[in-house]
């Protein structure tokens, strides 16, 4: 953030300190205070940051149950390329389908399903397609090249039968051309 701030961004991506981190975006008072000492002051008052963060600490504690209980970040980010929220959600929903003690797996062939998908720009709602494919290759011991191989007899997730289909954003890989020729109507 603080090499985007001094190359000139007008705009980076924070989150109140109380909710930043893990899979979220940076702190925002860290970044403040940071650039405050490089000499490139934001104009928002430390002040107003700490009054808001209180509160967002104390909103926090609340929701805390509902937590994914990770405690850090890990560098297996450049492996899986998975955003934030969808790795905290992913991570619930594998639990929830008793998926929960093949987590490493899951993030394995969130890597896999994002290749078999074209390497998609991933982002809502296509984070999500990525994560069910993940969890339906997890669930039915697939790898990508028996995926792709058996894409005609497999029944994928609505999800990414509507990737495929074209009615969340555009695939561009050949898959897309034999599950969209399955699914399509007939003309």
């Amino acid at each position: 953030m603080l090499a985007a701030a001094e190359a000139g961004a007008d705009v980076v991506d924070v989150a109140i300190d109380a909710m930043s981190g893990v899979t979220s975006q940076p702190s925002m008072g860290a970044v403040i205070a940071s650039l405050e000492a490089s000499g490139l002051n934001t104009g928002i008052e430390m002040e107003d940051v700490m009054t808001m963060n209180a509160y967002w600490e104390d909103v926090r504690g609340v929701y805390s149950p509902f937590e994914s209980g990770l405690k850090s970040g890990a560098a297996d980010v450049y492996e899986h390329e998975m955003p934030g929220g969808r790795y905290t959600n992913l991570k619930f929903q594998a639990a929830s389908l008793g998926l929960a003690n093949s987590w490493r797996d899951v993030k394995k062939s969130y890597a896999a399903a994002n290749r078999v998908l074209g390497d998609i720009i991933k982002v809502t709602p296509s984070s999500k397609v990525v994560g069910d494919l993940a969890q339906f290759m997890v669930q039915n011991e697939l790898d990508e090249v028996s995926v792709v191989e058996q894409a005609e007899v497999l029944s994928f997730p609505s999800s990414v039968v509507e990737f495929l289909q074209g009615k969340i954003g555009q695939p561009v890989r050949f898959l897309g051309t034999i599950v969209i020729s399955r699914y399509a109507p007939r003309r």
